[in-house]
């Protein structure tokens, strides 16, 4: 009796040891992707992808993390469950922005040499589509239905709307200069756009496609996310070390927080509400608090960290 009592606890433990929530980060100095597990806020796998990995993509449905290798000229597949690494799709671009859409079967992929989106099967990596957009694409972003792919289209000083069921250009914004990082609001209402050479992030209304108002932040900036309720956007600043919070509400930055050097990628940690943010100088995850907005303790990661997208995933 004794013994069948143990084997059912230990297979429960078994069962809750893999529910988790972890940050993917890409490491572009040494190949590698750091698994940071969140609740221990410590790294407890360094997974090795293609050379130079950048964006990164969580299938949440099923359990994968897309890596792209811009070197490499590849793409990682990530099983969450093992953390490890179970296919590599070779391609004939240096991948940069990816995204993937919430059914998993679809992944989007910028090439920024050739001013291109990839449409590409998650299942086996074939190329399905290849849509011309604008110069240098670089960050993607899918809007909350999943029918509409945004593309910051660095060079040419606009984001690309494309229809993701006809695999067709709708048409492009106009926005700032060298439009980077994308995100979008949890209600699908916006879509923030940081332009690094204007050092601003613009508002497109998504139901106009068109910008409503532009919003100030730091130098250099490089990519954005708001927190779980869409109240406040937070920017990634490379050219001063900073975060820049603003408040959508009323449209204003209320804090500035320093960070590790160089910040890139950034995500919000609903769970544990905090701010994740890819310090690419320093080797190290920052991690600010999100109600008092303070630095709490770095985390250790690989050697010029990036995270380059939504990196933040959670395993059942």
């Amino acid at each position: 009796m004794m013994k069948t009592l143990w084997s059912l606890f230990a297979f429960g433990l078994a069962l809750g040891a893999q529910a988790a929530d972890y940050a993917y980060v890409t490491n572009q100095g040494d190949h590698t992707v750091s698994v940071v597990d969140l609740q221990r806020k410590q790294v407890v796998k360094r997974i090795q992808v293609g050379k130079a990995p950048v964006g990164v993509a969580v299938d949440q449905r099923h359990q994968k993390v897309y890596v792209s290798n811009v070197e490499g000229r590849s793409l990682s597949v990530i099983d969450m469950q093992r953390q490890q690494v179970t296919q590599t799709f070779a391609l004939p671009i240096a991948p940069v922005g990816l995204a993937v859409n919430k059914e998993g079967d679809r992944l989007y992929v910028a090439d920024w040499y050739h001013d291109t989106l990839m449409v590409i099967a998650a299942q086996d990596g074939q190329v399905i589509a290849q849509v011309q957009v604008g110069q240098a694409p670089g960050g993607l972003q899918l809007s909350q239905d999943g029918t509409i792919l945004y593309v910051a289209n660095r060079d040419s000083n606009d984001v690309s709307v494309i229809d993701t069921a006809s695999n067709q250009e709708r048409q492009r914004i106009k926005v700032g200069q060298h439009p980077f990082g994308l995100s979008v609001s949890p209600d699908g209402r916006w879509l923030f756009v940081v332009n690094v050479y204007s050092n601003s992030v613009s508002l497109v209304d998504t139901r106009t496609d068109k910008v409503e108002t532009t919003l100030p932040v730091g130098d250099h900036p490089y990519c954005a996310t708001t927190d779980a309720l869409g109240k406040r956007l937070y920017v990634t600043n490379t050219g001063e070390d900073s975060v820049s919070v603003i408040d959508l509400a009323s449209s204003k930055a209320i804090a500035r927080v320093r960070v590790p050097g160089s910040p890139e990628g950034i995500a919000y940690d609903a769970v544990h509400q905090q701010i994740l943010v890819a310090s690419w100088m320093d080797n190290v995850l920052a991690v600010i608090d999100g109600e008092r907005l303070i630095l709490k303790p770095a985390i250790k990661v690989g050697s010029q960290p990036r995270a380059f997208g939504q990196f933040v995933g959670h395993t059942e």
